[in-house]
């Protein structure tokens, strides 16, 4: 035992770019399902992703805060039309918008040009700071040591409610309070 402790004492402090923090924290998910309203903080991008081996997709990830709290959204699939000689064993059909078109709509991001309406590349800029009401779902799966895991998701966005960026817009004369 005093091998393994002089062992231990020439290690103490010459290695700390590793280590593990134990806490007092339950397998039990931080934020209860429900509804709830919601900050967006972050946007984690996965550009070119193939789906089912069919179809190409861009997925968005929305990261809310919800009562201190960030919880990751399961997922905003917008697929595209896949170039043909970088994907020739995927789909020309795109899938379905549906769920990335219902948030585009909520926030008033998509566009209508020629009887279609557009769905542009969702960039932080453009949701960062928005105000939601969300619908959160708590994911249970299992760990590596077998134990029970559970996880906050955002699954929906139900309602867009508003944005800190109305004062980055420029004021017009009905805005000023005299």
């Amino acid at each position: 035992m005093d091998m393994e402790k002089d062992i231990l004492d020439t290690l103490i402090g010459t290695d700390e770019d590793s280590w593990f923090e134990p806490t007092n924290k339950s397998p039990q998910a931080s934020i209860q399902e429900g509804t709830y309203n919601a900050k967006i903080v972050d946007l984690n991008i996965k550009a070119d992703k193939e789906v089912q081996g069919k179809f190409l997709a861009d997925i968005y990830e929305p990261v809310f805060e919800i009562d201190g709290v960030e919880v990751k959204h399961k997922g905003l699939f917008r697929f595209k039309k896949p170039d043909p000689s970088v994907y020739p064993h995927l789909q020309a059909d795109m899938g379905s918008n549906a769920g990335y078109y219902a948030f585009m709509s909520l926030a008033s991001l998509q566009v209508e040009k020629d009887g279609k309406i557009l769905l542009p590349q969702l960039t932080d800029e453009m949701v960062k700071d928005t105000e939601w009401e969300v619908q959160v779902v708590v994911e249970k799966w299992t760990g590596r040591e077998g134990n029970e895991m559970q996880t906050p998701r955002v699954s929906k966005t139900l309602q867009f409610l508003s944005t800190e960026k109305v004062g980055d817009l420029p004021l017009t004369d009905d805005d000023l309070p005299f």
